[in-house]
């Protein structure tokens, strides 16, 4: 071969070999690009796409001692663990042993609010209380996010008229599905942890919340340290928890409103807990369990002695089941017997419907109210006490759709709300107010 052709060759291969490596630098660069872009989006839908992997049991523990659903036997043989059953009943009063006394009016931190039209208002000796499910004001999640961009205008995240009636309720409750705090570490093996800190307290605030649960499987997210932070937040801002405390003393025990002559308590409990560690003991902070409904049902029944009124806020279920399982429905029906006036259900981030049992209302979820941008029926639920003493029940229709948390007010959307829910309910009757009752002639209805 000629030395010129030689040469020639040898040009040609170093510009293939250059050629080459700048098609695989590219390549490399779009899918490091591509990679960044993807992980983001992971970090963005986090709260969007959660699965029940949350609730499964860490190796070890015994079950009964934790949260996978399928612990449940589903014909209403509870399993638990069985310590809980052979505890105290809590003692009278708050936390502290004060009775929480109210007036019958709720301080608002919100004056601007235009007050209920007399004639709106409703009748004396009567009041209101209104529960929410769902709420995750993890610094990362999107309704903070939204939050923030919108010069933390709360307006912006709920609708004004939802605003309203939560805060011209007596009493309004709702699930604080996270820690306030600034310290611990994630818990390990735990697919999705939440934290906010502390001063995310004003949403809450801002709502009009009163009394919240931290019975669940995230309170725990950032360990003992971030739990007891998130009691003396809701402390520090007036805001009062049940199902979760320093000891067990406090974890169970209910606490107390006294409002136009009423006496009502509250009380929690999780039926999805993460770890057995998650448990309050007499020397452990950590929430209440109820596996085995036990502790809670001799919680009722003195909570039932020293009141006129008690609600149970349960955490439970299957995650994007608009169905019950069979335990919610022996549970539930366990807990009315202990002498319950209303269940409340969270946790499967979707509505789930409602029953009644000896005339007592069951709300097995309530979805998510606040927690992230995916859209899913969700709800605002009054009990009207009324001056003789009758709990009305009525459910305010609420969507929740790309962080942005409204009622329902175009008539065709409020018939197919309703529609759904009687779809998904057991043998109940709802009014074009939303006024929930048993159907006629259900016999699981009667006292």
């Amino acid at each position: 071969m000629r030395k010129k052709n030689r040469i020639l060759l040898i040009i040609i291969c170093i510009l293939s070999v250059c050629v080459m490596a700048g098609l695989i630098a590219f390549a490399f660069d779009i899918q490091t690009r591509m990679d960044l872009k993807n992980k983001q989006a992971q970090t963005e839908n986090q709260t969007d796409n959660m699965t029940a992997r949350d609730d499964s049991i860490p190796a070890g523990y015994e079950a009964g001692n934790d949260s996978d659903d399928s612990n449940a036997t589903g014909d209403g043989n509870i399993t638990g663990n069985g310590n809980e059953t052979k505890q105290e009943a809590p003692a009278k009063g708050t936390a502290d042993g004060t009775d929480a006394e109210g007036s019958g009016t709720k301080e608002n931190d919100n004056a601007s609010v235009t007050p209920i039209p007399e004639e709106e208002q409703p009748a004396a000796g009567s009041l209101v209380l209104a529960f929410a499910g769902d709420v995750n004001l993890d610094d990362n999640s999107t309704p903070v996010k939204k939050y923030d961009s919108e010069k933390k205008d709360i307006s912006k995240c709920l609708s004004e008229d939802l605003l309203k009636e939560m805060r011209d309720a007596d009493i309004m409750m709702l699930n604080n599905e996270f820690a306030f705090s600034t310290r611990g570490e994630k818990t390990p093996n735990k697919s999705y942890t939440f934290r906010a800190n502390p001063a995310r307290v004003e949403i809450l605030k801002e709502m009009g919340v009163d009394i919240v649960s931290l019975a669940n499987n995230h309170a725990l997210d950032y360990g003992r340290d971030a739990l007891l932070d998130t009691f003396s937040t809701l402390d520090e801002a007036g805001i009062d928890y049940v199902g979760a405390g320093k000891d067990l003393e406090r974890a169970k025990a209910p606490i107390y409103y006294t409002i136009n002559g009423k006496r009502i308590a509250y009380v929690a409990a999780s039926r999805v807990i993460f770890a057995g560690s998650w448990y309050a003991t007499e020397d452990r902070p950590g929430m209440v369990g109820t596996y085995d409904p036990a502790l809670i049902c001799e919680v009722i029944r003195q909570a039932k002695a020293e009141s006129d009124y008690v609600i149970v806020y349960v955490h439970w279920g299957v995650e994007r089941t608009n169905y019950p399982e069979k335990y919610q429905r022996s549970l539930a029906q366990a807990y009315i017997d202990a002498g319950a006036d209303a269940v409340i259900g969270c946790h499967p981030h979707v509505m789930q419907g409602f029953e009644f049992y000896k005339g007592k209302l069951i709300a097995y979820s309530l979805s998510n109210f606040w927690f992230s941008r995916a859209t899913v029926e969700s709800a605002l639920l009054k009990l009207q006490i009324d001056s003789d003493g009758s709990i009305r029940p009525q459910l305010i229709p609420v969507m929740a759709k790309n962080n942005y948390t409204y009622l329902i007010t175009d008539n065709k959307e409020r018939d197919k709300y309703f529609n759904f829910i009687k779809k998904i309910s057991f043998d109940i009757e709802i009014d074009d107010e939303g006024i929930l009752s048993p159907k006629e002639g259900d016999s699981s209805a009667a006292e």
